[in-house]
């Protein structure tokens, strides 16, 4: 079962229990810190607010500060934040190599400390957890959606050449970057240079695979990777790197950047530099969160909606919403039981975005996303728009699908349901848990089992099945566990009602009204 939103960590119900303002009074500061690399990037901007919209109404002050890029001013917001006693201290790092030492005196100091991206080499004793992301998968789904593109749209024997904008501020960016230049590698390989299977197990060359992501079209236009590389300012506009790059060499149509920030500036360095019959012949892609980029994504296959560009591509490392998945890891930090690893070595999903032009799909213009395979893939345009997990995000019939998640959400559950028997009654209940006020529902079947999960959730999307004994309005579940067995998330532990270990939970229902009341 797919899970796109997932808090994932089963909380101790006494935790989800407790009211809004309560929590941080119970003891501590109350103060969260968060100490993001800059605020120049979407994916700083997302998960500052995720953060705070998750925090502030259980009653926590949360400080959001930006280091600008600066290794010593992270190192000093980090002691600040000690020293201020904070509770947690979520980071996205500058350069994590460098902030080992601080952060293990901040948890020293008694914080819980919660990363956003990779650890690098420093020890799990820094951390309580990481969102993290496999940095060299995601260059290689960068790859995937690059081959995809110029394999359909550009011309093999045409005079053309691509350009890579890399990044070495960190061990993540290079590999990334690595990752993304597999596309000139015929057979698949590890970050280390070692031939690999397509489990990622190494093999001798006798037993090379042929590479999914490799791109003739690509590899013949690149004699040397260094000389046709440039390194770009992961935070900044780049319009003069990408400027320097078509000046140096002018045949350049094939952009692959570190992350979409240059994407989307390279592309509207594009748009105000050339013609329009010019514009059509380039191409950017790139990894990174949507905050704008989707506009810019739209706006390649539109010249009604989003924004013009030549942006015809992405990965989203985070799965969809890396900022949620953060906040929901720090909730489960901050709230969960004592001794648990929430997950120091735990590699987020990655979404591919693709803009799919009229032509390719019967007249109607797209931008479709869907996570990506646990190994690295190459996919055609058919491929992609057969995908039974597929969402779109825009078309140019219906526009934006504001329910796109929910909407995704409900195919997951009803793919889960699909062999559920006949003759459901589903019950509705507004509940205010740990998460703030959320719709929960009970299907009970006439044969005695029944299903619990959250309609139209973006955060929580199993289900969970068991079974009930009704007597008048009152009915009693029994066993509640995710019809997921793969799931390491068994029991529905989030609700004060439901018993994290048993499953089991008593409700009253209320045929006419179609609605149900928890028996805490």
């Amino acid at each position: 079962m797919k899970k796109r939103f997932i808090l994932g960590i089963t909380l101790v119900s006494a935790m989800t229990a407790l009211g809004a303002g309560s929590v941080a009074s119970a003891e501590g500061s109350g103060l969260i810190g968060v100490c993001m690399q800059n605020m120049s990037s979407s994916i700083s901007e997302l998960e500052a607010e995720a953060l705070t919209e998750m925090f502030e109404p259980l009653g926590y002050e949360v400080q959001v500060v930006s280091a600008d890029d600066s290794v010593s001013t992270q190192t000093q917001q980090i002691q600040n934040f000690s020293l201020m006693e904070a509770e947690m201290i979520v980071v996205l790092p500058c350069e994590i190599e460098t902030l080992e030492d601080v952060l293990q005196e901040a948890r020293d100091y008694g914080a819980k400390i919660v990363i956003s991206g990779g650890t690098g080499s420093i020890s799990e004793d820094c951390y309580d957890a990481v969102s993290a992301d496999d940095e060299y998968m995601i260059g290689m789904y960068v790859a995937s959606i690059t081959k995809t593109w110029v394999e359909e749209n550009m011309d093999p024997d045409g005079d053309w050449d691509v350009a890579f904008l890399s990044s070495t501020i960190s061990d993540d960016a290079k590999s990334r970057c690595a990752g993304e230049a597999q596309i000139i590698e015929p057979y698949l390989k590890n970050e280390d240079g070692d031939y690999v299977n397509l489990v990622g197990d190494v093999v001798d060359e006798a037993d090379k695979v042929e590479n999914p992501v490799y791109c003739e079209m690509i590899a013949e236009r690149v004699e040397s990777l260094d000389a046709c590389t440039t390194e770009m300012d992961i935070s900044g506009d780049n319009r003069s790197v990408v400027a320097g790059v078509l000046t140096d060499n002018p045949n350049v149509r094939v952009i692959i950047g570190y992350n979409s920030l240059v994407s989307t500036a390279g592309s509207q360095y594009i748009m105000d530099t050339y013609s329009e019959e010019e514009q059509q012949e380039f191409a950017f892609f790139s990894a990174g969160v949507m905050g704008d980029e989707y506009e810019y994504l739209i706006g390649s296959v539109s010249d009604e909606a989003g924004t013009a560009s030549v942006f015809r591509g992405a990965c989203q490392f985070g799965g969809g919403d890396a900022a949620t998945t953060l906040a929901n890891l720090a909730y489960a930090v901050m709230f969960g039981e004592e001794g648990v690893d929430y997950g120091k070595s735990n590699p987020n999903s990655i979404g591919l975005y693709f803009p799919i032009s009229a032509d390719l799909n019967d007249g109607v213009a797209e931008l479709v996303f869907f996570d990506s395979e646990s190994q690295v893939v190459a996919y055609t345009y058919d491929e992609v728009l057969s995908k039974e997990n597929l969402t779109v995000y825009w078309d140019s019939e219906n526009g934006y699908n504001e329910n796109a998640l929910e909407e995704e959400t409900e195919g997951a559950e009803a793919e889960a349901s699909a062999d559920a028997p006949e003759g459901a009654a589903a019950y509705l209940c507004e509940y205010e848990g740990g998460l703030g006020t959320e719709t929960l529902e009970f299907d009970l079947y006439d044969d005695g089992t029944c299903q619990f999960y959250l309609p139209g959730s973006e955060m929580v999307t199993d289900v969970y099945a068991g079974t009930y004994v009704q007597d008048g309005e009152t009915v009693t579940v029994t066993g509640l566990a995710n019809v997921d067995t793969s799931s390491s998330y068994t029991v529905p532990g989030l609700w004060g009602f439901i018993d994290s270990e048993s499953g089991d939970c008593v409700i009253t229902i209320d045929e006419e009204a179609g609605t149900f009341t928890p028996q805490e």
